[in-house]
């Protein structure tokens, strides 16, 4: 297994990768409408560009021999969409092609987060995940995950709550 960086010319995989394991994970618990919105914004060409320009953001993609397999956004500094603090590192994407689902890539993919977390001198690594994901908490909390706290997470046509959760590293 490899975990590759995201360029800027990979941006149309990206994009369809994301919008389609975004859809798969939250279509069934979100009103008509509102998935549709968020990804029409939030895997929009030229917000992911921006994106993977952005400065203490990392992305890659997960491939297994030649296959993508998934993708994994962690964020350092100022690029934290909470917190920002400088010993923390936030894993705020990851996600698994809906083949690859429960094959241990996403364990691989906590595991690498951990790794560079380390080689960055992190403390703790944290994330948001949704309230209504009660799969996503399981795996969190099997991988050493702690619920510490809640954010308004904006999925522009609603306002939903993620549980923060974190690992401590030290």
């Amino acid at each position: 297994m490899q975990f590759i960086s995201i360029q800027r010319e990979d941006v149309s995989i990206l994009k369809a990768l994301a919008t389609r394991t975004y859809t798969h994970s939250f279509a069934h618990k979100n009103k008509p409408g509102v998935l549709e919105t968020y990804v029409e914004s939030a895997f929009a060409k030229a917000h992911l560009e921006k994106q993977l320009s952005a400065p203490y953001s990392y992305w890659y993609f997960i491939k297994e021999n030649d296959t993508i397999v998934g993708y994994l956004k962690l964020n350092t500094g100022q690029a934290q969409t909470e917190f920002q603090q400088e010993d923390g590192l936030e894993i705020e994407r990851i996600y698994i092609d809906v083949p690859y689902l429960n094959q241990g890539f996403g364990k691989k993919a906590i595991d690498f987060s951990i790794s560079e977390a380390r080689k960055l001198e992190k403390n703790y690594i944290w994330l948001g995940v949704w309230e209504e994901n009660p799969d996503a908490i399981r795996f969190y909390k099997k991988c050493g995950f702690k619920i510490t706290g809640t954010h308004p997470y904006d999925m522009i046509a609603e306002i939903q709550t993620d549980y923060i959760m974190q690992y401590q590293l030290t």
